[in-house]
């Protein structure tokens, strides 16, 4: 149990990775809850019963402020509709609204604005992601190392994990995988220390990008190709580099970083 301890990140990985990769395509929505159980496993060996309820009563830290649920709530859409405006200008071709996710998982001819919030409540209820990324594996990094560079080794191992479903789509779309995830890694490191560990505001965050990426035009949320990606990209290290200018990158908030 003491090599477990010494090595709890690790094992965590590598479960976390076990219980996801062989089941990615057949668990859906569902896959993050591989990542949670790795982490609960783990958590549950090293901490006992006491650090398993420690780590899941970060979902009620919800008195963080009317701002935060404004910033998990409109940041994302915010990036993305930027994107697609700089797109426009630089493509010269408005954005398609009729190409998004949204038309192929309900159809052309659905209301599609009726089905965001029942999409934004179960993505959020879905995930299992939050608690891996931000609950377990972010915190010990930070034991280590600066929010800053805690959040970018985070992103990389984010955007490896999504290898399955990327890498059929060649080397760019690995690439964007992993540029995009470093990129929202910092700004979900901001948000989960800035509210002391909320894994309810970073889960409501995640669902907010979710939802922005099914509803809005594919080319604003996606990186199809390399243009309109970077454009995508751009503006995603525009938001990450405006929150590291204005907290500390030592912390990426006014509080102390959020560690094990």
């Amino acid at each position: 149990m003491d090599f477990v301890k010494r090595h709890s990140l690790s094992i965590g990985l590598a479960l976390m990775f076990a219980l996801t990769w062989p089941f990615y395509g057949q668990l859906g929505l569902f896959v993050g809850y591989g990542l949670a159980a790795a982490c609960l496993i783990v958590t549950a060996l090293t901490q006992g019963a006491n650090g398993t309820k420690a780590l899941l009563r970060r979902f009620l830290l919800w008195r963080v402020g009317a701002k935060w649920y404004a910033v998990a709530f409109v940041v994302p859409v915010a990036i993305y509709t930027a994107a697609m405006l700089l797109q426009t200008i630089v493509s010269g071709s408005p954005p398609d609204f009729d190409d998004t996710l949204s038309r192929s998982i309900f159809g052309d001819s659905a209301a599609i604005w009726l089905f965001i919030v029942p999409f934004f409540l179960t993505d959020a209820l879905t995930n299992g992601e939050e608690l891996a990324w931000r609950g377990f594996v972010l915190p010990r990094y930070q034991t280590r190392f600066s929010a800053l560079v805690s959040s970018l080794v985070v992103g990389v191992i984010w955007g490896l994990w999504h290898l399955p479903k990327v890498a059929p789509d060649g080397a760019w779309a690995v690439a964007y995988a992993i540029l995009h995830n470093v990129a929202l890694a910092i700004l979900f490191t901001w948000v989960y220390n800035s509210t002391r560990g909320s894994l309810l505001l970073a889960t409501l965050f995640h669902a907010a990008f979710n939802t922005a990426y099914v509803f809005l035009p594919r080319a604003a949320t996606g990186g199809e190709n390399i243009v309109m990606g970077g454009v995508v990209l751009a503006v995603e290290y525009f938001a990450a580099a405006t929150v590291v200018a204005f907290a500390c990158p030592s912390d990426l908030s006014r509080f102390s970083r959020v560690v094990e």
